[in-house]
């Protein structure tokens, strides 16, 4: 019975003792502190060199221009519709008083701009300008937020007396001239700093002569005299005969336009000819040149295109007389021509629309795709010109149409009779 409590008392002291140490589990085997571990950090001492500090990130929409998170964005072309870079574009809002210093957004080499932080739903004024050589070129559109597909068409001819400058570009500091001192006091001349001389030798005054080579087997020798002259024998030269000049206009005529026909390049019209819905034929080279054109893609199915006729009505009615024309262009099933202009002027009747409506899908043309046309209603305004400078898809709002209608007004405003 002794023998037994002896060995359980054994057993308990290598458990607590060098047991532990032999399993890798007595805390005092533990590893000094120091070896593997971090150092301790106190307050205030300094960073430690040899570790790297990551850089801090500024803080998120410091750099967004204040106002709103709306965007504007688009493309600068020339007068043949072609890409301009190295422009510049000043936008400017058109519902608050003071908006501060102008601010001026740079265009990519493709002509493309994006502004940021404009809000949403309000009204803005885009000026590009660039420089061609010593020819300023200017444009300017009216849009509202969001936009990403405006198109602001540059000239030399829409250059004015309210174009803002290009930017100014940075001074660079003057150059320090060799010879002269930095640290010249006021009242002090300078003294220049002799520099050491280095001699040159002077190049030789005649090249060395070489000996033109001998005439050698199959080469022959240059002759030392020229070439006979030619003798032309003088006398009237011979008439050639005139093609035989047109009458009247000096124009080629090419015959009458085909009806339907549309001719879009790029975001140029040269010409559009359709029929109307009382049967009378429009075409834009004869009653739309030089004329400010609204176009109003619609349907009778389309309940959300009436919406905003009455408007365009009015537009008609006020700005006709100045030089606005608008032009409605149905986009129907186009099975039954007759069929669908009698509902097309059934709905204009009741509604009391004054304004011309031409029949855009007559068999298998379809002037909705020669336009590129999205949705039901779009709206297009075409310059003078017949450059697309205003475009909007879908059912426009009360504020939408205010700057459609500042835009007309401001084009109008500018005309040159």
């Amino acid at each position: 019975m002794r023998a037994i409590s002896c060995m359980l008392t054994l057993a308990l002291l290598c458990t607590t003792g060098t047991g532990c140490a032999l399993f890798k589990k007595n805390p005092n085997n533990a590893q000094p502190p120091g070896i593997g571990a971090p150092p301790a950090k106190f307050p205030g001492a300094p960073p430690d060199p040899l570790v790297p500090t990551p850089p801090s990130l500024p803080p998120a929409g410091a750099n967004a221009p204040a106002g709103g998170n709306s965007i504007l964005a688009g493309t600068i072309i020339d007068a043949y519709h072609r890409p301009i870079g190295n422009a510049y574009v000043r936008w400017v809002s058109l519902d608050e008083k003071d908006t501060g210093a102008p601010i001026d957004v740079a265009a990519d080499a493709h002509g493309h701009f994006i502004i940021q932080g404009v809000r949403p739903g309000g009204s803005y004024k885009l000026i590009a300008r660039t420089k061609q050589g010593d020819k300023l070129l200017a444009g300017m559109v009216l849009t509202s937020a969001p936009d990403v597909r405006v198109v602001i068409p540059i000239r030399e001819d829409l250059v004015n007396g309210n174009t803002p400058p290009l930017p100014s570009a940075p001074t660079t500091p003057a150059a320090t001239v060799p010879g002269e001192s930095k640290n010249t006091e006021p009242g002090q001349a300078t003294k220049p700093t002799v520099m050491p001389t280095i001699n040159v030798p002077a190049p030789p005054t005649a090249a060395p002569t070489v000996a033109a080579p001998a005439a050698g087997p199959n080469v022959a020798e240059t002759p030392k005299k020229g070439l006979p002259m030619l003798t032309i024998p003088k006398g009237p030269r011979p008439e050639l005969p005139r093609p035989p000049a047109l009458p009247g206009d000096s124009k080629l005529d090419t015959g009458p336009t085909r009806v339907p026909s549309c001719a879009l390049l790029g975001n140029h019209l040269e010409n559009l000819a359709l029929k109307d819905s009382k049967g009378q034929t429009w075409e834009y080279k004869k009653d739309g040149a030089g004329k400010l054109i609204l176009i109003d893609f619609w349907g009778t199915h389309c309940i959300y295109c009436r919406d905003s006729m009455p408007t365009l009505n009015r537009l008609k009615t006020q700005y006709g007389s100045r030089g606005l024309e608008v032009v409605g262009i149905a986009i129907e099933a186009g099975k039954d021509e007759r069929k669908e202009a009698d509902a097309v002027n059934k709905m204009c009747s009741s509604m009391q629309l004054s304004y011309r409506q031409l029949m855009g899908h007559v068999g298998a043309f379809d002037a909705g795709k020669s336009f590129k046309i999205e949705g039901l209603p779009t709206l297009i305004l075409l310059s003078e010109q017949g450059d697309i400078i205003w475009h909007h898809v879908g059912r426009p709002d009360p504020a939408l149409l205010n700057a459609l209608e500042r835009t007309i007004q401001s084009r109008l405003n500018n005309r040159t009779f």
